[in-house]
């Protein structure tokens, strides 16, 4: 497929988690409720409005997936015959109830829709994209309540609603210019948030209840059924480290909150026990499914084998041993671990209280060979905790980085763009191939709780990626300045990029 000798410019967005937002009758907002921004939002449309008609060159606004948040989201209301699990954790997120879902978030989040419907009545284009927490997104009934709260918002801006809506598209998994940048959410190469049957939109009507269950991420799981019992202190966190840094936040902060979440919330572990069980449960629809997607997918984009290439990238290990992993093999570490320095200690402690108990010595040189003993003991146990919880931490892994390697080296593009992490990043990719190529992540646009929580950044920035021709540049809007700015970026051992840094 030939290139576009003229592209429009590309702005890029991620991972902005809008939730129900505020309520209309006290002005609060939901306890879930991640993004607070829409103000912000808007502000920063009218400049990408107002800088592109200064320009004369017209410019694309593409959502790269978790815009919304189905699963990070207080569950609606379900009547007293509904299943205690229902009752507590939701209903299934089924089409209608994603539907549902769509249209209470956007009725919280007007100053938002505005912002969008902004872009479309300039003249410009929306596209959006799946994320793990709105794969839902796929879906023609939860597309629709989008597009008429958009069209809504065009009326009263007295626009051609038609003509405007035609240029706001929804897309099942990714962006693809060719010679010029690859674009998708980036969770199908996270082995804790990628779906094994990602593609959705051909047969909405197979992803009943136990469907969704059987192909739902264990981080998703994990959201779902217990981190949104924390509540309004819960920050989205994208992977096992940020996981670990939260919870040993919450040991030494909030203790209380942790306990009473954990002893109340024990459905929790039956959850976990129904989910691991439900594994052996076949999937033979939906995998046909997504195949007739993929097919599709190949054969329209011009892409043919390589894209089955690429879906082939994803990390999607069975069900049950992802959750031996995550779960069940680090608990039994942990036993195993305690049973291991438990007895030697024990061993050691047996073996010198014989030892000194047979000296032949007074009573007063044995108490001393005894404290000291304990000393020796407390000092190495200490030592030990000491050095577990102080350590300099393994360096992340890096599987998105990876993929869009190998992304970059099967299309030839010089761009690849993912979200999904939560973490701007800026590093230059080796296709063996002539030409640079490089791997941008555009970060939130929500508070981050990452495993660096003391790097000298601002703890929210409006990050985002502009892609003019085929240069592109990782940026952040400023509030405060009214324009965009250089996003803050630190140099890395093994990638050490300038901040601000334009792909060639």
């Amino acid at each position: 497929m030939p290139s576009d000798p003229n592209p429009p410019d590309l702005i890029l967005v991620s991972d902005l988690h809008l939730g129900r937002g505020r309520l209309s009758g006290t002005g609060r907002y939901h306890a879930l409720e991640t993004f607070f921004f829409d103000e912000d939002f808007l502000d920063f449309c009218q400049g990408l409005v107002a800088e592109a008609e200064q320009r004369r060159t017209p410019f694309r606004l593409i959502f790269n997936g978790d815009t919304f948040d189905l699963l990070r989201i207080e569950p609606a209301h379900v009547g007293p015959s509904a299943a205690r699990r229902e009752r507590r954790f939701g209903a299934p997120v089924t089409p209608e109830v994603a539907a549902e879902m769509m249209t209470s978030i956007l009725a919280g989040h007007p100053a938002w829709v505005e912002a969008v419907a902004l872009v479309l009545a300039a003249g410009h284009g929306v596209l959006f994209l799946p994320g793990n927490h709105d794969v839902e997104l796929q879906w023609e009934p939860v597309q629709r309540p989008l597009r008429e709260a958009v069209a809504e918002a065009l009326r009263r801006r007295g626009a051609g609603v038609e003509e405007a809506l035609g240029r706001l598209v929804f897309e099942p998994w990714f962006h693809h210019e060719p010679g010029r940048i690859w674009v998708e959410h980036g969770s199908q190469y996270d082995p804790e948030c990628s779906f094994r049957y990602p593609l959705r939109a051909g047969q909405p009507a197979l992803w009943d209840g136990p469907a969704l269950e059987r192909d739902m991420p264990l981080g998703n799981f994990f959201q779902r059924y217990l981190y949104n019992a924390f509540g309004a202190i819960t920050f989205i966190v994208p992977s096992t480290r940020a996981n670990s840094r939260y919870l040993r936040w919450l040991v030494w902060n909030r203790p209380g909150l942790l306990l009473r979440v954990l002893s109340g919330h024990g459905p929790f572990s039956l959850q976990l026990l129904r989910r691991v069980a439900m594994t052996a449960g076949g999937m033979s629809p939906q995998e046909e499914a997504h195949r007739a997607e993929l097919e599709r997918l190949a054969a329209g984009s011009g892409l043919g084998r390589t894209l089955h290439d690429i879906d082939a990238l994803k990390h999607v290990p069975p069900n049950l041993a992802q959750a031996a992993r995550a779960v069940v093999w680090p608990l039994a570490r942990l036993v195993l671990l305690a049973l291991t320095v438990g007895l030697g200690g024990f061993g050691l402690w047996f073996a010198a209280f014989g030892a000194i108990t047979h000296l032949q010595a007074g009573l007063g040189f044995k108490t001393v060979l005894f404290l000291g003993m304990h000393l020796a003991l407390m000092a190495v146990l200490l030592g030990g905790l000491a050095w577990r919880l102080l350590r300099a931490p393994a360096a992340p892994p890096r599987p998105l980085r990876r993929a869009a390697g190998h992304i970059a080296r099967l299309l030839g593009v010089p761009i690849v763009t993912f979200g999904h992490i939560h973490e701007e990043v800026v590093a230059p990719l080796d296709t063996g191939a002539p030409g640079a190529a490089t791997y941008f992540n555009t970060g939130t646009w929500i508070s981050v709780f990452t495993h660096e929580p003391l790097l000298p950044r601002e703890r929210i920035q409006f990050s985002f990626l502009r892609v003019r021709g085929h240069q592109a540049e990782l940026l952040h809007w400023s509030p405060s300045r009214g324009r965009a700015v250089p996003a803050i970026l630190f140099e890395e051992d093994e990638h050490a990029v300038e901040p601000g840094v334009r792909a060639a």
